[in-house]
């Protein structure tokens, strides 16, 4: 995935008045950054959220998993302006499926959903133990680490995990 340090900058920026309920503050940063920068921001989102549901359901998410998490994550502490099914949509269809974000969402949709459904996932689902940025970072770190490694580890890993599951 290879992280652009200035997209990851905005991404935090945005995130953090997302997740505080800062929505004034969220607009003036909006409305401050380039669009270029913006942009550069979206395979963040798109990674994060699908990272997470991947994460929450503890395999690929099927249909009813992906129902459950948007649920959840609707219901998160944002008070963003964001439903369950626009979350449901852009985790099913654009950051888990092959569609392409402006196939399914109008222009405003472009810049909101990835921003709300992530910073809404993100509050929803982070680790008890960890405040969400902490979650952020080991999302990227694991994405930066995935880039790095070969998918002939894959069946090792999953042999890996198959064993911890089993011995917990």
């Amino acid at each position: 995935m290879g992280l652009d340090r200035k997209a990851e900058e905005v991404t935090r920026t945005m995130l953090g008045h997302a997740t505080r309920g800062e929505p004034e503050d969220l607009a003036a940063a909006l409305r401050s950054v380039a669009n270029e920068l913006f942009l550069g921001s979206l395979p963040l989102y798109l990674f994060t959220s699908a990272y997470i549901a991947i994460d929450v359901a503890g395999r690929w998410p099927t249909d009813a998993d992906l129902h459950q998490i948007a649920n959840a994550a609707s219901q998160a502490a944002t008070e963003l302006d964001i439903s369950e099914e626009e979350i449901y949509e852009y985790l099913s269809r654009v950051a888990l499926g092959s569609e392409d974000l402006d196939d399914v969402f109008t222009d405003e949709g472009l810049v909101t959903i990835p921003l709300y459904t992530t910073a809404n996932l993100l509050l929803a689902f982070a680790p008890r133990e960890k405040h969400w940025w902490e979650y952020l970072d080991q999302i990227w770190d694991a994405a930066e680490t995935a880039d790095r490694t070969s998918l002939s580890v894959l069946p090792a890993l999953m042999l890996r995990a198959h064993r911890e599951e089993s011995a917990s």
